[in-house]
């Protein structure tokens, strides 16, 4: 049950005043929250997006990113309003640390919280004090109205897609329409981050959203309630727009990573984004996520169009080795079309490297499933010797499909705060028992050394890659063996890896 006790309401119904032209110079601060000096932050794209809609309405904006700015020594000023985007876990409770402060400094500040968290629980989200407006799903389409109405002390009635305060009452407005990928700018401001803090930036590596949403019904996945199973893609002719651009502002990118969730929906649109590329001779490689039900069924020309057009890897969520546990979450996708997805790249994409996630701790797992994991990983290894994995995470429950399967071994955060503290990358299943927790966590922290990508290695600093090295060696000798007894080496060396990243 939601908790909805209402804080006291600082957004109140003002009759209208007088008429204030769009924006007017006013200022507008977005913020993404995260842990100062984190050593891998990646480019707040949706940030960029709001703010190159609120400037086209007039309104100074500035971003402050916490992970490459001390947000104590940043000047606040005075806002129309502050905007923080969030995801379930830390970001929310470093968005509070900061919201905290702005109440404190400045209480008639508007703070509005978008992003995932808040959308699939906006009641929940505004009931904190530190919240006053929830845009649900996408801001481009919102922001400025909202902006505006905030800006001129006018009732939020007519602003869709917001739940808020008012009148010690929370408001729901009905949704509006959903942005045009297309009208997206694309010379986004990144003028108003510093982007030499960016790693991956100063590594070539550029992130890119061509699409938002996923057709598909993964229990675990937060698309099918944030976008209801919808999915809708930028133009061919858009996107190759886009890589151009980028391609001008950032001389040194040399690969694209596309952020989408699902990429491949429209394989007539991959097809003509990659014709694109081959004739308009882009000197740049390109990644993004794929569905081992669709690669399965690919044929050769396609696969080898992907290879021609510049593509070097592939990102596969495999989450299981068990069929079983595969169809509880709603996969739609067989082991079998597993080995036959890298069995594809094998023969007809050799230059293409599967990325494998996977995951553990789901309700029911059974030790025997997880042998089926240790040895699918094995096999699609041996498979095609180019596969890669990611290390195979506990899985943590946030807000989806899946969240009604748990019953009483679970008890759901019933506030923001408790949300915030939801430990994210240390969650210990209370559906299992505590041996086979301990387990879960040391097969963590193993298959994190044994299967980071060396590309992203060679992101980081000297210490950390020779270090890392080192690390690497123990944890594949632990993996060769399936031994995972208390590997305290590798947990101390996680310990201090995660503090630094602020997890």
């Amino acid at each position: 049950m939601i908790n909805t006790k209402l804080a006291s309401s600082r957004l109140k119904d003002i009759s209208d005043v007088s008429t204030v032209r769009q924006g007017d110079g006013q200022e507008v601060l977005l913020l993404f929250p995260g842990r100062y000096r984190a050593p891998n932050p990646q480019v707040p794209l949706s940030l960029l997006h709001l703010a190159s809609f609120l400037q086209g309405a007039g309104y100074k904006t500035r971003i402050l990113d916490m992970r490459t700015e001390n947000y104590n020594d940043f000047k606040i000023g005075d806002p129309v309003f502050v905007g923080i985007s969030s995801m379930s876990g830390l970001q929310i409770r470093y968005g509070l640390e900061f919201a905290k402060k702005l109440r404190a400094s400045n209480p008639s500040c508007p703070i509005v919280w978008g992003g995932v968290h808040p959308t699939l629980l906006p009641e929940q989200t505004v009931a904190n004090d530190c919240v006053d407006v929830v845009v649900r799903g996408e801001g481009e389409s919102v922001i400025a109205e909202l902006a505006n109405c905030l800006r001129a002390r006018k009732p939020l009635d007519s602003v869709p897609s917001i739940t808020y305060k008012s009148e010690g009452k929370i408001k729901e407005n009905p949704e509006g329409p959903l942005v045009d990928l297309d009208s997206i700018p694309v010379d986004l401001p990144f003028d108003l981050l510093a982007m030499d803090k960016y790693p991956s930036i100063r590594a070539g590596r550029f992130h890119m959203q061509t699409s938002r949403g996923c057709p598909h019904r993964c229990g675990f996945c937060y698309n099918s309630i944030f976008n209801k199973r919808r999915w809708r893609g930028k133009s061919a002719e858009r996107v190759l727009e886009d890589i151009e651009h980028m391609l001008q502002r950032f001389p040194n990118v040399k690969i694209i990573d596309i952020i989408d969730d699902n990429f491949f929906v429209d394989r007539k649109r991959v097809e003509d984004i990659c014709r694109g590329m081959i004739k308009r001779k882009m000197n740049v490689t390109w990644r993004a996520n794929c569905r081992f039900d669709y690669m399965a069924g690919y044929e050769k020309e396609f696969v080898a169009l992907l290879e021609k057009s510049g593509c070097t890897e592939l990102n596969f969520g495999a989450e299981s080795g068990s069929d079983r546990l595969l169809s509880l979450i709603d996969k739609d996708v067989t082991t079998d079309q597993m080995i036959q997805s890298v069995k594809n790249l094998k023969n007809w994409g050799p230059t293409i490297e599967p990325y494998v996630f996977w995951m553990s701790g789901l309700p029911t797992e059974t030790w025997e499933d997880l042998k089926k994991t240790f040895a699918l990983m094995d096999r699609l290894s041996a498979t095609n010797r180019k596969t890669q994995h990611i290390e195979i995470c506990v899985y943590t429950p946030f807000p989806s499909p899946m969240l009604d399967s748990y019953g009483s071994e679970f008890k759901l955060p019933q506030s923001l705060d408790e949300w915030g503290n939801v430990d994210v990358f240390h969650f210990r299943p209370p559906w299992h028992s505590k041996k086979y927790v301990d387990t879960l966590q040391s097969i963590s922290t193993v298959t994190r050394f044994v299967f980071y990508p060396e590309a992203r290695i060679k992101e980081m600093g000297m210490a950390y890659r020779l270090g890392y090295g080192i690390l690497n060696r123990i944890a594949k000798a632990r993996w060769k063996r399936k031994y995972f007894g208390v590997p305290i080496e590798l947990r101390l060396a996680s310990a201090g890896t995660r503090r630094l990243r602020g997890y």
